[in-house]
């Protein structure tokens, strides 16, 4: 029999706006969502939103796990991308990764927007923005009240990683091919 998971997930929906969630399996997620720096901020303003909302959320919160969205690459492939752009995108999962694990969360998994979609409202292949509405509506089913997309993604993310790391939690969501039909 497998030892039973313990612990908190913290679930980051990363971004300039930055949702996230947390809690642990099987409970109810705190979940909020801010601006890392205003709109026309410097890079290195927005890094450092997010090393000054990770660091103070570490100490004020210890996860097992933080579980992050991988960047989306339809911006490299619509070559509507710019540089900073780029740098932001994949910048700030980086800069996550370092402040975790100088704090001491070591478990740091990455999680694709499709996959997540597909566990939580049974849809892997939605438009971006119908797939969000959708999100946002599934919270609201599930009494999550949350104001926004970012919130919403945070939280599909949170509940995604929960069933991940303990599989009984998985016939709470819509069957997949990820996780199986639920019964």
């Amino acid at each position: 029999m497998a030892k039973e998971w313990k612990g908190d997930i913290l679930a980051l929906d990363i971004a300039t706006k930055l949702g996230w969630a947390e809690g642990e399996p099987g409970g109810t997620p705190r979940f909020g969502s801010l601006a890392l720096a205003p709109d026309g901020s410097s890079q290195a303003a927005i890094f450092g939103g997010m090393i000054g909302f990770l660091g103070s959320r570490l100490q004020a919160f210890k996860p097992r796990t933080i579980v992050f969205e991988a960047p989306e690459l339809f911006r490299l492939r619509s070559g509507k991308a710019t540089r900073a752009t780029i740098e932001v995108l994949f910048g700030l999962p980086a800069v996550m990764q370092g402040v975790a694990y100088r704090m001491g969360v070591y478990d740091l998994q990455e999680a694709t927007a499709p996959d997540v979609r597909g566990f939580f409202i049974g849809q892997r292949n939605l438009k971006r923005q119908e797939a969000k509405k959708a999100v946002v509506a599934e919270c609201h089913r599930r009494g999550w009240m949350v104001r926004n997309d970012d919130e919403g993604d945070a939280c599909a993310l949170w509940a995604f990683m929960c069933a991940y790391k303990v599989p009984e939690l998985r016939t709470a969501s819509p069957a997949t091919p990820l996780f199986g039909r639920a019964s």
